[in-house]
């Protein structure tokens, strides 16, 4: 990024040599030479860019898409998190919008460096003209950064403000969704929909604030900067009115001063806005990832449960009322499949996998392991969906497994033979099944 911004920056150095060498003598060869010289600059400029380009978006999308796989990991820790309540809405906005501000500010690590090269390249290159300019640009760059963090301050905390009335807007509008049945079930969509609303007009003000204070920032920037080429521009065409540098070097000092105008403003706002608005996410970010577990660290011993087949069909066994719940696994009734084939929703060891859709008697689902299961498991019928589930459960192999009517969708043949495999297949470790279904009851009095 350096190369490229260098590369633009060489633009009037190349034109006012060509000027002075070139057609201030006449000299149609040596103005030939120039051109080539230029068009080489071009090339070199083009694919510096691409090159730069390529690799910080790809930096930007890796560093993203693990910061994304951390905080889901985090969150989907069976530990849990301690400290205050978070609701659904809130982990999704972490682990989306404030994952992404993040991702974005490694542009940070990228072009203030081909910036802070701009402003010494092109102060090199002034004082080579006059010295005087030369120091003039060097200075100027660090006075136009101070001006804009200076300028930043009420943006940097009407940003948070902002993500923070947007997260609650986002927390709310996510959970209103996943429990909409419940609240239609319970009249509450009315009184609902005003909470939300009082939410979105907080975001949508925080929002208004944090734009104008934006606005106001570049305005100062943009202003600042403009001072700074009126000064040089002027300096600049007096030294040219008094004989102290010609026609050429005139246009070199001018076409410099433009080219540095917006790497300098850049410096300034991108600091000043950009890191300010990741530093909140950041610090979002942080107090998850750094929460407690809700559990301790060492593993809890088990209560006494007799391995193999337990049939409960009302109140849970007294064991299960402390289990420790890093412990066990539950696979309820109703439970929800992924985008993928039907390997891929149960266990990523393909051979594993195959074990353990034998054992839930899912061998023969039409096109085999590797169909696709669509959206939520549309492409599978239901009793198809309920054994791919309760493949996975068993692949998981947890040290207690607890089902919840986990063969209602099949007809009793089939019952019969899961129960039957899963009972063989969980022999040494306790299993609780919740189910008025006979064929489970009936491995569970065979293995006493």
């Amino acid at each position: 990024m350096s190369i490229t911004f260098i590369c633009n920056g060489l633009s009037p150095v190349i034109v006012g040599q060509a000027i002075d060498r070139a057609i201030a003598t006449g000299s149609l060869s040596t103005l030939w030479l120039w051109v080539v010289i230029l068009l080489s600059t071009f090339c070199i400029n083009a694919a510096a860019g691409w090159f730069a380009r390529s690799l910080f978006q790809r930096a930007a999308l890796e560093i993203g898409h693990e910061l994304r796989m951390t905080v889901t990991d985090r969150i989907s820790h069976p530990k849990g998190m301690a400290g205050k309540p978070r609701t659904a809405g809130e982990l999704l906005s972490i682990a989306s919008a404030d994952t992404q501000r993040v991702s974005d500010a490694v542009m940070m690590t990228v072009f203030p460096v081909a910036e802070i090269v701009s402003i010494i390249y092109v102060a090199v290159m002034v004082s080579s003209v006059n010295l005087a300019l030369g120091l003039g640009v060097l200075l100027g760059g660090p006075i136009v950064v101070m001006i804009s963090l200076k300028s930043a301050t009420p943006l940097r905390k009407r940003s948070a403000k902002r993500q923070s009335a947007l997260a609650a807007a986002s927390a709310t509008a996510t959970d209103v969704v996943q429990g909409l049945r419940i609240l239609k079930g319970l009249g509450a969509v009315d009184t609902v929909r005003s909470r939300y609303h009082a939410v979105s007009d907080n975001a949508y003000q925080k929002t208004v604030d944090a734009n104008g204070a934006q606005a106001r920032l570049n305005a100062i920037t943009e202003t600042a900067g403009a001072f700074y080429v009126i000064i040089v521009g002027i300096s600049s065409g007096l030294m040219a009115l008094n004989g102290l540098m010609s026609v050429g070097e005139l246009i070199t000092v001018v076409g410099l001063t433009q080219f540095i105008i917006t790497p300098m403003t850049m410096l300034g706002k991108n600091i000043a806005s950009r890191w300010a608005t990741a530093q909140a996410s950041g610090r979002r970010i942080q107090e998850l990832l750094l929460s407690d577990a809700s559990f301790t660290t060492t593993q809890p011993t088990l209560p006494a449960l007799r391995p193999g087949i337990t049939v409960v069909t009302q109140s849970p066994p007294e064991e299960l009322v402390n289990l420790p719940r890093e412990r066990y696994i539950v696979a309820p009734h109703d439970s929800h499949m992924f985008e993928g084939t039907v390997l891929e929703n149960v266990h990523p060891d393909r051979e594993r996998a195959l074990w353990a859709l034998d054992v839930a008697s899912a061998e023969d689902i039409p096109g085999g392991p590797d169909r696709q299961v669509g959206e939520n498991g549309g492409h599978l019928s239901g009793g198809q969906r309920q054994r791919v589930a309760l493949a996975r459960a068993i692949a998981a192999d947890a040290d207690v497994l607890i089902l919840q009517d986990p063969t209602t969708a099949v007809d009793s043949v089939t019952e019969q033979t899961i129960a039957e495999r899963v009972a063989a297949a969980r022999a040494d470790k306790p299993t609780i099944v919740y189910s008025n279904a006979p064929a489970w009851q009936a491995v569970e009095v065979e293995a006493k």
